[in-house]
């Protein structure tokens, strides 16, 4: 039978390498668990201008601090995706994707959100292949030719900022004519040259036979087809939960996140806790994770500990 850790954390953004770090110092085993990069959703951010005792810096940087800090401290992360967690008598049990198998007395999920597809064929087949959904990281393989990016919200017009400064032209596709992001962002992007604003438009097709040659979008209100001649797409239309591997009743929402206990972080599972973008809560800040981790080990160890 597999070693019994004191918690399992599955997910190393900002608050999974918080709640390591905690971890690390009350000296409860533990294990990190990361499928991608550790950082989470803080390598895809352009800039990063509210994190507490910075004044401004760009995501992948900020990742890479958050990351150095931890392993600096000694906190070791496992590059495993979870695919199942189960509870069983007290105990929880995660399988990762390589099959290997991991039980804990205590959990903590900060597996965060992953991008909403717009459900189109060739989205997942083109993805790497003119689709993106991170300026920050591939926005440089479209310098000087035609993009477009979907979406209204903060994300979307954060990136059509970052993407201007790169591309010859790019076409801002949103499905309805009022934006959901901040008032400022959208003053902005109105007044970049190179950037026209589309709307009421949906994206209906994605032409091209092994990569992006240009979208088909129509009009909400008219019906009016249009064929923009694009090289990049960059769907940027909201974040679902990641919490597909979640395999105990009674612990989600029906939208996926977790409702916790505001004080301890746990879940309505005894001993499962959640933080950050995972929990069922409006308001999503790097630091507000970080809290969450802190507040959550606390309440570990002090039941571990007794």
């Amino acid at each position: 039978m597999s070693e019994l850790y004191d918690c399992l954390v599955i997910g190393a953004g900002p608050g999974g390498l918080r709640a390591a770090r905690e971890l690390q110092k009350a000296r409860l085993s533990y294990l990190l668990f990361e499928k991608d990069v550790p950082g989470g959703k803080v390598n895809i951010a352009p800039e990063v201008d509210n994190y507490p005792g910075i004044k401004k810096i760009n995501g992948p940087e900020l990742a890479m601090k958050l990351y150095d800090d931890a392993t600096l401290e000694g906190v070791d992360i496992r590059f495993e995706g979870a695919t199942s967690l189960t509870k069983e008598d007290d105990i929880f049990t995660l399988v990762t994707e390589n099959d290997k198998t991991y039980r804990a007395k205590t959990v903590i999920i900060a597996s965060g959100t992953v991008n909403r597809l717009i459900g189109l064929d060739k989205e997942k087949e083109f993805l790497g292949h003119g689709i993106s959904y991170c300026s920050l990281c591939d926005g440089h393989f479209f310098k000087g030719e035609d993009v477009a990016v979907i979406g209204g919200g903060n994300v979307a017009l954060k990136e059509t900022i970052h993407l201007a400064t790169l591309v010859n032209h790019l076409y801002l596709i949103h499905r309805r004519n009022e934006f959901r992001g901040f008032d400022y962002l959208v003053k902005e992007v109105k007044e970049i040259p190179n950037v026209e604003i589309l709307t009421p438009y949906n994206c209906i097709e994605i032409l091209g036979e092994s990569e992006v040659e240009g979208i088909v979008i129509k009009n909400a209100e008219t019906g009016e087809l249009k064929t923009l001649n694009v090289s990049g797409l960059f769907p940027l239309v909201g974040q679902i939960p990641n919490s597909q591997f979640v395999k105990i009743d009674g612990c989600l929402n029906e939208s996926g996140t977790f409702p916790i206990d505001e004080k301890t972080r746990e879940t309505k599972v005894a001993n499962l806790f959640a933080i950050g973008d995972i929990t069922e809560r409006l308001t999503r800040q790097i630091y507000i994770a970080e809290i969450d981790a802190t507040e959550a080990v606390k309440t570990i160890v002090s039941r571990l500990k007794k």
